[in-house]
Parts: C-alpha cells; sequence; structure tokens
C-alpha cells in the first residue's frame, strides 16, 4: 500500500494521491489557520482558538526520551501542498496502544485524503511501531469523521453519553478502534 522512506529524524510515508511527511515549523501558521477554522474546530477535541505559540508549542519536537505522540503533515500530490496533518497521540509503548486524529483542510474534503492518509498511519502503526490497538475518539454530530473511521477499519466500540457540552447542547462521544490483528485482516 504505501512505501516508507526513512528520513534521519522522521519517515516519510508514500500513499497514492496523499503523502505523509514530518511537520513543516515553516507551515507553522497553516497550521494555525486550520486549528482556527471553525469548521475545522467545531468537534475538535482540544481547546480553541490557539495561538500561534500554542501550535508551535504542540507541533515541536519533544525532548522526553519516549515520544508519546508522532505528527504527521498529509501533502497532497497532485496540488504540491499540505492540506492537514494526521498523527498518533497518547502512546502508551507499554500497552502499545495509541489514539489516532486527523484533520484535513475543508477545500479537500470528500475526496478521500483523510481516508487515504488515515489508512496510511494504521499501516505505519501496526507495521512500523509494533501497536497493538489504534482508537479514535469523536463527537457524534461529526459525520465526515465517524465516516473515516469506519472507512479506515475502526468499528464502534463505546458510546459515553452526553459527555461534551457544545453550542447549547451535551452530544455523544464515540470511541472507535481497531486491533492490530483485526486490521490485518482487511489487508
Amino acid at each position: 500500500m504505501s512505501e516508507v522512506k526513512e528520513d534521519k529524524v522522521f519517515p516519510f510515508i508514500e500513499g497514492e494521491n496523499v503523502s505523509l511527511c514530518p511537520v513543516n515549523m515553516d507551515h507553522i501558521h497553516l497550521y494555525t489557520k486550520w486549528m482556527n477554522d471553525p469548521q475545522l474546530r467545531k468537534y475538535a477535541r482540544y481547546n480553541m482558538p490557539q495561538t500561534i505559540e500554542e501550535v508551535k508549542k504542540l507541533f515541536e519536537p519533544k525532548e522526553e526520551p519516549v515520544k508519546n505522540e508522532i505528527f504527521f503533515e498529509i501533502w497532497h500530490k497532485k496540488d504540491e501542498k499540505p492540506i492537514g496533518f494526521v498523527g498518533l497521540i497518547r502512546i502508551q509503548w507499554l500497552t502499545r496502544n495509541a489514539h489516532i486524529f486527523y484533520l484535513i483542510e475543508p477545500n479537500y474534503w470528500g475526496q478521500n485524503n483523510g481516508t487515504e492518509a488515515g489508512k496510511l498511519v494504521l499501516e505505519y502503526s501496526f507495521k512500523e511501531l509494533n501497536l497493538h490497538k489504534i482508537t479514535a475518539r469523536m463527537f457524534s454530530p461529526n459525520k465526515a469523521s465517524l465516516r473515516v473511521a469506519e472507512k479506515i477499519g475502526l468499528t464502534h466500540e463505546i458510546t459515553l453519553k452526553q459527555e461534551v457540552y457544545i453550542d447549547g447542547e451535551h452530544i455523544d462521544a464515540l470511541e472507535y478502534s481497531i486491533f492490530k490483528e483485526d486490521w490485518m485482516k482487511l489487508q
């Protein structure tokens, strides 16, 4: 499905329409714009709005000996530009579990870019990192994100009823997940 090209610091993962590459701090203004876009942040799981300094802090390389976050920039191959980011957070190396997240610029929604990027991250997670389980948490009104989770093979695991309060109403948080052995059966 993909080709992992090792760089001294970080892998480049080639897909058909998108590539995953290291986060580029030269694009921090673009990342800040996306993280503050009302369409993108409505169901985000981070505090908003984000200043450029907060976004820099989020994406700058960490100095911990064991990294528990991996961020990729999603590069649109045809248009030759970044269109979002995807990655793993809360990586637990002992249990080999992690959470996946993805954010795609609205102009690139509905074109399978998020699905392809998610599949590439899963492949990297299970083949290269030897993780056991990948989980995604989304809010019930975020139908696009739920579709991506299902298209990359995640299945609904748990509903946390009325977990968050957004736009004057309590909404459910849904957790989807996939185990390495189940992912391998889909390949």
